[in-house]
């Protein structure tokens, strides 16, 4: 995500998860990269997948959406049929809507019919039955085959040409119910407790609202509403958004790991404040370095956990500082916090921290202050020259909240380097004492109305 992009955190709430399903070579990796316009991947820690690019956001149709591709799975033998069972299974449980595709050249398949029964048993998310590979054919006979699967009117579509994909897709997201029973207070902080396996997450959750909510997740039929934990501490009121990363292990495929995935990325977008936990014992990981970066791209304002501290000696203590400084200076004002959330050392000053999070991710950006600021880091550290013209800020404004989102306006400044761009941003948040938050700058050139107006001499001819 680009720098000067900001995030709406009221209409990701409502962003829903699109999932296709079907047997291999059908067109689902291709429809997939016809609706994301893009082959990048939001996570993929797996090694050896060549089929990396699972998830992304949708960009065909009249709002967002995240899109899931199922396809590619290898499979061999018996285990074909409870791999395919397994996927449908877990598209009906966590989708919003499942595009069910097959070839309409090929015909119907028993694998075709297998997966349609499936779905046709649930009634628990809308589901698209697409016939891809449609183009040159007769439409209504191509339809007359598939209407046995008893999925409603086949849809036929090209996703190689891109035919009949933005009316389904316009279709898929004006009909789509992603509303909740539970209602969202927009005055208490959104928190998600984000991390690697086995780091400590669910025995923090259950520290910190004071019961074992945790397991109440692994039950079968588990809704999508029940993330929403709201909880009370010294009177202040608080929403835990649950992951899937909470999930028994052994209740997770690593074919399918891209739910989970989502659901993680769902969590983050749906917080005010990230809780990033990372396992002291096991030291700083690369995965956690990635699930860091997905933070801070989402724009979220996060507080760095180290738990199982009280587990190493005062030599791996030093050691750990060490590296962590060495790995997260970058940061600038986040906060660390050592804890132990097994045994409660350290827990209680959690609440607290992210209260100052949340103020500083919200914080109002007073224009006369805020203009302040930037004459002062200006008068610091003058922006560079432009060949004979210095890069000039005359005045900035703020255009958003979660994260700070601050646009400035100037001459020349597509023309300012990264570092001074950092700069800018770091001395806005240290000039209202924020913590744990990067501010997001928009640069707007002034325009030259005089640069191509013709103008008139004493003689009245126009020149320029």
């Amino acid at each position: 995500m680009a720098m000067n992009e900001e995030i709406n955190i009221d209409e990701d709430l409502g962003r829903p998860l699109i999932t296709i399903v079907g047997r291999p070579n059908v067109g689902k990796s291709t429809l997939y990269n016809r609706l994301t316009r893009s082959r990048d991947a939001i996570v993929d820690d797996q090694p050896g997948v060549t089929r990396d690019r699972m998830i992304g956001e949708g960009r065909i149709g009249p709002r967002p959406y995240w899109i899931v591709d199922t396809g590619g799975i290898e499979v061999q033998g018996t285990e074909i049929h409870d791999l395919m069972r397994r996927q449908v299974e877990y598209a009906i449980d966590e989708s919003d809507v499942v595009l069910f595709i097959v070839d309409g050249r090929d015909g119907l398949s028993t694998t075709d019919r297998e997966i349609a029964g499936r779905l046709r048993r649930e009634d628990r998310v809308p589901v698209y039955l697409l016939l891809n590979k449609a183009e040159g054919l007769d439409k209504n006979l191509l339809r007359s085959e598939f209407y046995e699967l008893g999925l409603g009117e086949p849809k036929p579509v090209s996703s190689k040409n891109g035919d009949g994909v933005r009316q389904l897709m316009n279709q898929v997201l004006e009909t789509v119910d992603t509303s909740t029973d539970f209602n969202l207070p927009s005055d208490v902080p959104r928190i998600a407790v984000v991390g690697r396996p086995n780091v400590g997450k669910s025995t923090l959750i259950n520290r910190l609202t004071g019961e074992d909510r945790v397991l109440v997740y692994d039950s079968p039929g588990t809704t999508r509403d029940s993330i929403y934990v709201p909880f009370e501490s010294q009177g202040e009121q608080y929403v835990l958004i649950d992951t899937a990363g909470m999930r028994k292990k052994n209740r997770i495929d690593d074919r399918l790991e891209h739910f989970s995935v989502i659901k993680t990325v769902q969590a983050i977008e749906h917080a005010h404040v990230v809780l990033m936990v990372m396992d002291a014992q096991a030291g700083i990981a690369e995965q956690d370095l990635r699930l860091l970066n997905l933070v801070l791209e989402r724009g979220r304002s996060t507080v760095l956990l180290l738990n199982k501290w009280d587990n190493l000696s005062a030599y791996e203590k030093k050691r750990l500082d060490d590296v962590f400084d060495q790995k997260f200076r970058f940061l600038g004002n986040f906060e660390e916090m050592s804890i132990s959330a097994l045994h409660g050392t350290g827990v209680g000053k959690i609440l607290p921290m992210v209260r100052k999070v949340y103020d500083s991710a919200l914080a109002n950006l007073g224009t006369g202050r805020l203009n302040r600021v930037l004459a002062a880091a200006v008068e610091r550290q003058e922006p560079p020259m432009v060949g004979l013209r210095r890069i000039k800020i005359k005045y900035g404004h703020q255009g958003g909240k979660n994260p700070p989102h601050v646009i400035l306006h100037g001459n020349q400044l597509d023309k300012l380097p990264q570092t001074y761009k950092r700069y800018l941003a770091s001395c806005i948040e240290d000039g209202f004492d924020m913590v744990g938050t990067r501010v997001r700058l928009t640069f707007k050139n002034s325009v030259n109305p005089y640069k191509t107006k013709p103008w008139k001499n004493k003689s009245g001819d126009k020149t320029r």
